[in-house]
């Protein structure tokens, strides 16, 4: 009688060799696609321009773009939690002013902020909103589209 262990490995065998065929198959087409390296090469231009996104120190070119914006936004709250959980205070902190002069609600982030973090963290964050302001004032392309420049003023009590 044949136990079930022998039809088991070679058909996990012939299941494996054809994945890996599968992949073969179509990494070839891929690569012999007339316009693969054109693509290739746009991409490696397009990511050596993207600044590096390492502690904050992305890059923000206020635009109409909502798309863009949003995904600045989210990416600079997401390094300040990620900083803050790190216990790198000074680069969180940074990084959620930024998302707040960023943020089309400043207010309700404030009061969420307010709610949510420390009041000694909280209050650094306030008094670092008009330094990083001024700081992405003095950039050329945010100090361009700034506009009226003013800040959302939160009552700490």
């Amino acid at each position: 009688m044949i136990t079930p262990n022998i039809r088991f490995w070679p058909l996990v065998a012939a299941v494996g060799v054809s994945f890996v065929g599968y992949c073969v198959y179509f990494d070839r087409k891929r690569r012999s696609a007339p316009d693969f390296h054109e693509k290739l090469k746009a991409k490696r231009l397009q990511k050596k321009q993207k600044p590096q996104q390492t502690g904050g120190t992305s890059s923000f070119n206020k635009t109409d773009d909502a798309e863009e914006m949003r995904h600045y936004f989210l990416e600079q709250i997401q390094l300040g939690e990620d900083c803050l959980t790190r216990g790198d205070i000074d680069t969180g902190l940074n990084c959620l002013a930024k998302a707040i002069l960023a943020c089309s609600q400043p207010q309700s982030l404030m009061a969420f902020f307010q709610q949510s973090l420390p009041l000694e963290l909280f209050q650094e964050l306030i008094t670092r909103i008009p330094k990083i302001a001024q700081s992405m004032e003095n950039s050329a392309a945010f100090s361009a589209a700034l506009g009226s420049g003013s800040l959302p003023e939160v009552d700490l009590e």
